[in-house]
């Protein structure tokens, strides 16, 4: 049964009680359809119409007005008042507040500002997972919806080949001498070239609570750090303190991944044990979350001397040692970390994969 009417909530207190027993469906002006359970619908539109654990986390950061508006986007506040009824302020702090939480998004309009829902789960999972003001548990049932939820979706991404949203950043160091390096697969170059950067808290690591990795670790880069810089999410910080923490991140054995095309808005800098992304990437029925680097460890086994630094740095368990240090190439994801690590000098990253690897 659907009803179409004036409000939002309509003023029949039987058609009340039937829309919270899921009895009818309610439309609003402009032809609108209200969902039966929209935080079920909101789930769907990213692909995980079944899950239990995302209409959950769905509730804990939008009532069911909000949600109907989330639901209703992308639109601008003006659209949002007149379909729903109620004052251009009122439309216009519900969005704001939503946009704070990191369930819309903004894009600038020459009329006026649009706003949009996420388009795709990691969005949406890093962009709450930074909301402030969260309920006590809104991260963990964003754990354990990647521990349990999210891991099916990987195994189609890489059995059909889907392209990952994320993809390395090898450290320029550990690279053959005169390798081709474009400027966007060099973290370095990427700050050089950015005009406002910020930096933020890694998600993972703030959402898992118990890495003993750096957390404030995660650049943002033009429209990103405008993005979180608004949002309170992040601070502002300069080119200098930008490579300082490349070289720290390096330094403790963290990965540089960015966007998986040519420049992105943000380098972040994982962990293997947090990373809802990496964790994900050595096991060969999920590899396909991360676009690898276009290098590929190589060890010279006149230098190895089998001392087993590589096996520990590796993040996606990649390396064996038998006598030498061997690479399984189908893991290895040409991060770097092996080479930058180890004492003998015996490792180097080598190109494999030409330009077109990197989607533009």
């Amino acid at each position: 049964m659907t009803v179409w009417c004036n409000s939002i909530f309509g003023n029949n207190p039987l058609l009340a009680l039937q829309r919270a027993r899921g009895e009818v469906t309610i439309s609003i002006f402009g032809g609108y359809v209200m969902p039966d359970d929209v935080y079920k619908e909101l789930s769907k539109r990213l692909m995980f119409e079944n899950s239990t654990l995302l209409p959950q986390i769905w509730k804990c950061i939008a009532n069911e007005l909000e949600a109907q508006i989330i639901a209703f986007l992308p639109a601008n506040a003006t659209t949002i008042a007149e379909n729903f009824h109620i004052p251009m302020d009122k439309a216009t702090q519900i969005l704001e507040e939503l946009f704070k939480r990191g369930a819309v998004f903004k894009k600038a309009k020459p009329d006026a500002v649009e706003y949009r829902p996420p388009k795709h789960i990691v969005q949406f999972h890093d962009a709450s997972l930074l909301w402030k003001n969260a309920p006590s548990d809104f991260k963990n049932l964003w754990v354990q919806f990647m521990d349990t939820e999210y891991p099916p979706l990987l195994e189609v991404v890489t059995r059909v080949g889907i392209p990952s949203f994320m993809r390395v950043i090898p450290i320029n160091a550990t690279l053959k001498p005169r390798s081709e390096v474009l400027i966007y697969e060099d973290a370095y170059s990427i700050i050089e070239q950015a005009n406002e950067i910020a930096v933020v808290d890694c998600v993972c690591k703030l959402s898992h609570g118990n890495c003993s990795k750096p957390l404030n670790v995660c650049i943002q880069i033009n429209n990103g750090a405008q993005y979180s810089l608004e949002r309170g999410t992040g601070r502002k910080i300069t080119k200098e303190e930008a490579r300082d923490i490349l070289k720290l991140s390096e330094k403790e054995g963290l990965v540089h991944m960015t966007e998986n095309k040519g420049f992105g808005n943000a380098i972040c800098n994982c962990c293997s044990c947090c990373c809802e992304m990496l964790r994900f990437a050595g096991n060969r029925a999920t590899m396909g979350v991360v676009a690898k680097s276009r290098f590929m460890a190589q060890v010279n086994e006149n230098n190895c001397n089998s001392c087993d630094v590589c096996t520990t740095v590796c993040p996606v368990h990649a390396i064996s040692i038998d006598d030498i240090a061997t690479i399984d190439t189908e893991l290895c994801i040409g991060c770097g970390l092996c080479a930058s690590h180890c004492p003998a000098q015996a490792i180097e990253l080598v190109q494999t994969r030409p330009r077109e690897h990197i989607p533009l």
